[in-house]
């Protein structure tokens, strides 16, 4: 049986090995990866002496002699900056430095090339932190460490560090094509016309930095099971990773000894942006994300009052749910929280908190033995995971969100039925919604999901479900309510439209709306066999709606299908080049996903919870044979999506 999660631990129990006497300091993205791996308690067990954030506003306690700094990106920059003051404000005589960073990344960093000799890399930081503690006799030692992930469930894993290396929209060609002319230096540098046109060469430094980095992760998670992968990727941005996966030096040298055959599917969350705004869920973890508000600065876990307060205190700090004791018992709760309704998982964690606590025979509601164990310290101590949990359902029940969620699926619905020639368009009931927003509690941010995701499950047919002067209507009507209510705007919003909104910032912005959803709606237009998410078989019927995934992974197991043409396989070196000639003459089968006995299959840009339960349960039941994991950068929620996109077209 393959324990993906003993990836992350193993690394974590060499890191731990460093941690003795020592002042500890870590990122936030390699906060949120301990979290899952043990958390704060287990650097404490290992001895380390505090724990603070790798930040300029913390210091190194006089007394402390030893110092572990762990960084989920490469030292350069700002945080070597951190890393240098807090150095020399220190009384260090020994410094354990350790990046997340594969340290071809900081090759990439420092002389701009992919490869080339690690040594140099350990020596450059070994000799500057000598240098910042003012005598080179101290002791420095620099370890590139994979603390890169985190793993939910079984089948699960989450590399936060890979947030940044998502796919690009149309709208952003302008900004490759200025940092293209800027990086290349010359005045007549190729324009790049296509998303579809880009390659890792065109990407700025700060993509390529990103993809470098997540290409390793992957390579480095592939060797963990002994693993010789046939890459397939769907989308443009998936192509770079593929290529740069298969072109990997490290990933060559392990497919010369790998026994162990595995097919890695990389891609594109843009090709589905409709699943990732839907509104409904039955999957419990993703209803809590929805209706919880995130642990700061976290993306996949969320922040639970554990108080008899509405709104906390304080004074008391937030519960999780992430594991925080024996992992075969945490992930089994984990899978419920996965993989049941909301109904079931309330039923199940309800009767395991009644079984484990005493006097509890006329308790049979979730608040009741929640109030009970608030009695007991400790049941809370011993039961902690399972408590925090229970907490989490109970709040999720009273939560104004979920009722929310449940308004917006609704309209949801009522949009999609509108997806055929004889119904007046979508866009007229959003216009309305427009308008009479207030009176159901709904934001512009609630709207804005409602039109990305209709937009993305349009695709090619968005000419047709919306018209110009709807559109043209649309963006008026945007651009008043951001100058009519600009002072009770999200803050995404306000970062977007700018400061101060005035009618001139406040159209420009619904335009670029408007150009973006056009961007969403055309991300598929390449596709041959996934151009469409929706069809209605007559007009008796419904409207049909398949997500992008579950497309893919059924016609993966369709032995009646032929080659997927929108499915690329990226060769694995001159050998397979030549059967690619060859099959020219020669009718060659092509490789197949399903061929492997193991899959994994990387969402580029985030991944739903529910979408995980969709993929682990379609796999079981096509081929119970078949091992998938579920790979992404972090969760994501129908705001989530929403704010990304908004902040993506701020930053260009």
């Amino acid at each position: 049986m393959l324990r993906w999660q003993e990836f992350g631990q193993a690394w974590w129990a060499e890191a731990r090995k460093k941690m003795k006497n020592a002042a500890v300091f870590l990122d936030p993205l390699t906060c949120e990866c301990l979290h899952w791996n043990g958390g704060a308690p287990s650097l404490l067990e290992a001895g380390a002496t505090c724990i603070k954030e790798l930040s300029a506003f913390e210091a190194v306690p006089k007394d402390v002699k030893k110092g572990v700094f762990i960084s989920s990106t490469a030292w350069h920059g700002t945080n070597y900056k951190i890393l240098e003051t807090l150095i020399q404000n220190s009384n260090l005589e020994y410094c354990v430095i350790i990046t997340s960073a594969h340290l071809s990344v900081h090759h990439l960093f420092l002389w701009g090339s992919r490869e080339g000799n690690e040594s140099e890399v350990l020596q450059k930081i070994e000799e500057d932190v000598l240098e910042w503690m003012g005598n080179l006799n101290y002791t420095v030692e620099v370890f590139s460490y994979p603390l890169s992930t985190l793993h939910p469930t079984r089948e699960t894993i989450l590399i936060p560090s890979a947030r940044l290396a998502e796919p690009f929209l149309t709208s952003d060609l302008g900004y490759l094509n200025e940092q293209l002319l800027l990086f290349s230096k010359q005045v007549d540098a190729p324009t790049i016309r296509s998303i579809n046109e880009l390659t890792y060469a065109n990407l700025p430094l700060e993509s390529q930095v990103q993809v470098r980095q997540l290409v390793n992760n992957l390579n480095q998670l592939i060797q963990h099971i002994n693993g010789k992968d046939d890459i397939f990727t769907v989308g443009p941005f998936s192509r770079i990773l593929g290529t740069e996966l298969d072109a990997l030096t490290a990933a060559k040298t392990r497919r010369k000894t790998a026994t162990n055959k595995v097919s890695v599917i990389l891609v594109d969350r843009l090709l589905d942006l409709a699943s990732a705004t839907m509104c409904s869920s039955e999957n419990l973890y993703d209803r809590l994300l929805h209706t919880l508000d995130r642990l700061h600065e976290y993306s996949n876990d969320v922040a639970i009052n554990m108080t008899t307060e509405p709104q906390g205190d304080l004074t008391t700090a937030p519960g999780c749910l992430a594991p925080q004791m024996d992992w075969n018992d945490g992930l089994e709760l984990m899978d419920h929280l996965f993989h049941d309704t909301q109904e079931q998982a309330t039923k199940w964690f309800t009767a395991m908190l009644k079984d484990r606590l005493e006097d509890t025979n006329d308790l049979d509601k979730l608040g009741d033995l929640i109030g009970h164990c608030n009695k007991n310290w400790d049941y809370i101590e011993k039961f902690t995971h399972l408590y925090q949990i229970g907490y989490a359902l109970w709040r999720t029940q009273k939560n104004h969100k979920a009722t929310r969620m449940n308004v917006l699926e609704g309209i949801q619905k009522s949009l999609i039925e509108a997806f055929n020639e004889e119904s007046p368009s979508p866009l007229i009931q959003v216009l309305q919604l427009l308008k009479t927003r207030k009176d159901s509690n709904l934001s512009l941010d609630d709207i804005l999901v409602l039109l990305v995701h209709i937009y993305s499950l349009a695709g090619e047919k968005r000419e047709n479900l919306f018209p110009l002067d709807l559109e043209d209507r649309l963006k008026s009507i945007i651009a008043e309510v951001f100058v009519n209510e600009c002072d009770s705007l999200s803050n995404t919003l306000q970062d977007f439209v700018g400061v101060p909104v005035d009618e001139v910032r406040a159209h420009r912005a619904a335009q670029k709306i408007v150009e973006q959803l056009h961007c969403i709606s055309g991300y598929r237009s390449h596709m041959k066999r996934y151009k469409n998410l929706f069809q209605r078989k007559n007009f008796a019927m419904p409207v049909e709606c398949t997500s992008f995934l579950q497309q893919l992974i059924e016609d993966l197991f369709d032995p009646s299908l032929g080659d997927n043409p929108d499915l690329e396989h990226k060769s694995g070196g001159l050998k397979d080049l030549l059967k690619t000639g060859f099959s020219l003459f020669v009718n060659v089968r092509k490789p197949k996903p399903v061929d492997n006995p193991i899959v994994i299959l990387y969402i580029s840009g985030g991944i739903r919870p529910d979408e995980v339960k969709l993929i682990r349960d379609l796999f079981r039941q096509k081929s119970p044979s078949h091992k998938v994991l579920i790979a992404s950068s972090h969760f994501i929620s129908a705001h989530d999506t929403i704010h990304h996109i908004l902040k993506k077209t701020v930053s260009n």
